[in-house]
């Protein structure tokens, strides 16, 4: 590797090396070096210099750690790119990759909207940990800024690209990695009650839309894979439905694997998450007999339309056939239902919240629940539902207890004098609620509960007492 060191100064004398002129002789100006190292990937030649060393022995200093690293493999150039011509590349190349359009989506707003506007101008190997502190401490503290689970979402993006960065050799570090961020605990859900839910499927009975509605309460799809549903997934004779894709929003015209045309901010792409995709969700009756009506409504209206029928196979599409766009069609229709109806303003995806609300109440094991909503992972479905899993916990206690084969049934057990016991399980029993019991009597020591019911001893029981 080549290399050498000059001085720059205001007197316009530069030079000190190699075959340069003579430096300045004043103390005044400043100390550089200029390293070659070879090509990059592209054949393109790489330099790398730098300056600000009050004397040439620093300079040279610089250089020649400068050459250990680079002989070493320890060296990382990052080809003069800024963090905004960097982060142009990286994004293209995880959408080559096969990036799922909900997270290219996430990804593009976080790069345009906060990345770019705080820390676009930095060069990528100048970029430290205070730089992304600095922008996250700005975004959380201007008007309407986003929530705090948002923000680490940002830094998230951030965090990727630069570990993308760093195995390339553009950066040593990852500057983004050791941030302290914002808490964002997952906030709690509050889904429609039973009886809400009922009054609100009742009232849009008559909606065209209100097959996905009663689906999506069901069953638990995320609203995109309800739109994206198609007849060929769906086996009512079974009584189930297989999710291979859903809708997504997105800029820009994109192509459809259904018809020539595409669509203009819609695209078909796979599932949120890996573990969701060709998932199976089985179906009630009544959800059954809610898409038999829908598709008898929807043949006709392909009768309608004849030939001008965009015939996507979709379970729930426009009167032409062509894909509903998620929040335009579905969401905003919801709004209005929920208002028409007079009921408490929830937001479309908590009707997922509430079918999974509504299957711990049943006692469904959290795994069974976490694999029909297509969460990555239980711990997901566990954090959100936490506060709704209290009493099912209980529940299965008690159903766990319940299989435990006692000695002695509570008909059997001699109370003290008239006394006898009271319990919720037995409430033809009277007396006291609390008891001593022995160790012979009931298998524990004095205090253990025997199943639903909590007894106390007679005096003939116990050690040189009356015979």
């Amino acid at each position: 590797m080549k290399g050498s060191v000059f001085k720059r100064c205001p007197c316009g004398i530069t030079g000190g090396g190699g075959k340069r002129p003579p430096a300045c002789k004043k103390k005044h100006g400043a100390w550089y070096y200029v390293a070659d190292l070879g090509e990059d990937r592209n054949g393109r030649r790489r330099q790398q210099k730098k300056g600000g060393f009050s004397t040439q022995g620093e300079a040279s200093t610089a250089l020649a750690a400068l050459v250990t690293q680079v002989s070493s493999g320890q060296h990382n150039h990052d080809e003069r790119k800024t963090l905004r011509d960097y982060l142009a590349e990286w994004i293209e190349a995880k959408v080559d990759e096969g990036l799922r359009p909900t997270t290219e989506r996430a990804y593009r707003h976080h790069i345009r909207d906060y990345l770019v506007p705080h820390l676009g101008s930095v060069r990528l190997r100048d970029l430290r940990p205070g730089h992304v502190s600095a922008m996250l401490r700005k975004i959380r503290n201007v008007d309407g800024a986003p929530a705090p689970a948002t923000v680490r979402r940002i830094h998230a993006t951030l965090r990727s690209a630069l570990a993308s960065a760093m195995r390339d050799q553009l950066v040593p570090h990852n500057a983004a990695r050791t941030v302290a961020l914002p808490s964002a605990p997952r906030p709690k859900v509050r889904p429609w009650e039973p009886n809400e839910l009922g009054a609100f499927l009742d009232s849009v009975a008559a909606d065209r839309l209100s097959a996905l509605f009663e689906l999506v309460a069901a069953t638990g799809l995320r609203r995109g894979e309800a739109c994206g549903l198609r007849w060929e997934d769906v086996d009512l004779a079974a009584g189930e439905v297989v999710v291979r894709q859903q809708i997504v929003e997105v800029s820009g015209l994109h192509p459809c694997p259904y018809c020539e045309a595409g669509h203009r901010g819609l695209c078909f792409g796979p599932p949120k998450t890996s573990s969701g995709e060709a998932r199976t969700v089985e179906l009630d009756q009544g959800t059954i007999g809610a898409l038999l009506a829908h598709k008898l409504s929807q043949d006709a209206e392909r009768e309608d339309w004849g030939e001008a029928y965009a015939d996507h196979g979709l379970v729930f599409a426009r009167g032409d056939g062509n894909p509903l766009a998620p929040t335009n069609a579905v969401t905003k229709r919801f709004v209005e239902l929920v208002k028409a109806a007079g009921l408490r303003q929830v937001r479309l995806h908590d009707l997922r919240h509430g079918a999974a609300s509504l299957r711990l109440a049943a006692g469904i094991d959290i795994s069974v629940i976490s694999k029909v909503l297509g969460h990555s992972s239980v711990a997901i479905t566990s954090d959100t539902y936490s506060h709704l899993l209290k009493g099912v916990g209980r529940a299965a206690a008690e159903k766990a207890n319940a299989q435990v084969p006692r000695r002695r049934s509570a008909d059997k057990i001699k109370n003290r004098g008239d006394q006898s016991v009271t319990t919720e399980a037995n409430p033809q029993v009277s007396g006291p609620a609390v008891a001593d019991v022995l160790p012979g009597e009931s298998g524990g020591p004095p205090g253990t509960r025997t199943p639903n019911l909590w007894i106390k001893s007679e005096p003939s029981a116990m050690p040189g007492g009356a015979a």
